[in-house]
């Protein structure tokens, strides 16, 4: 069967220095990339252990480095990732806490009900569906995006923040886009694209609108 590819994913990302004195990650490419490998061979959702699943990451990493594929300087910033994730840990939650002026930090907790019981005053709680709060928070307060096909025709588009409506826009270029979504509803944070040409490279454009 013919698997759709993804080339790339056009979306806001923003990769954290690993300490306030190491020179910043500037190559958030090479840090996707080591992600994506480490999800390949560790497997997130198989994780027997978020320790054993950090080690595996961790020897991801370690290669990635070795071969030059991912600068030393971003290494710190795939592993954040791997840390701050409900990978190997049952039952657990990203949770996500919007304060009234907008602001949002993600984290992992224990449970839904502990996440939820405890918003931020005059704010709100809520499940992000990312397993990295690095995803569902990315430093910038940009909007975490994620692209993962489901078949060899459609793809499922998820983004961080279900309180922000966004467009969608696909390509199979970069240049000509087409929109697939003009407007996100209230609390919706994922887009199921179908009926795609198999073998087809897509990129896809998410952009929250103005206003909200």
């Amino acid at each position: 069967m013919a698997k759709l590819s993804i080339s790339r994913l056009v979306a806001g990302l923003v990769v954290a220095a690993a300490t306030a004195h190491a020179k910043p990650c500037d190559n958030p490419a090479a840090v996707m990339e080591a992600r994506r490998a480490a999800e390949a061979r560790c497997g997130c959702g198989a994780a027997s252990g978020h320790r054993s699943y950090v080690a595996c990451v961790s020897s991801v990493v370690h290669e990635a480095v070795a071969s030059g594929g991912l600068p030393p300087r971003c290494r710190a910033a795939v592993m954040s990732c791997a840390h701050r994730s409900v990978c190997g840990k049952p039952d657990y939650v990203t949770c996500c806490r919007r304060a009234p002026d907008g602001m949002t930090t993600c984290a992992i907790r224990r449970s839904a009900r502990g996440c939820l019981a405890h918003p931020p005053k005059g704010g709100r709680s809520y499940l992000s569906s990312f397993a990295s709060a690095c995803d569902a928070c990315p430093a910038g307060g940009l909007l975490g995006v994620s692209v993962v096909p489901q078949d060899c025709q459609s793809v499922l588009v998820t983004w961080s923040d279900p309180n922000v409506s966004v467009i969608i826009d696909r390509s199979t270029d970069t240049t000509s886009w087409t929109r697939v979504l003009p407007a996100s509803r209230e609390g919706q944070a994922t887009f199921l694209d179908t009926n795609l040409q198999p073998s087809t490279a897509y990129s896809y454009r998410v952009t929250p609108r103005c206003g909200r």
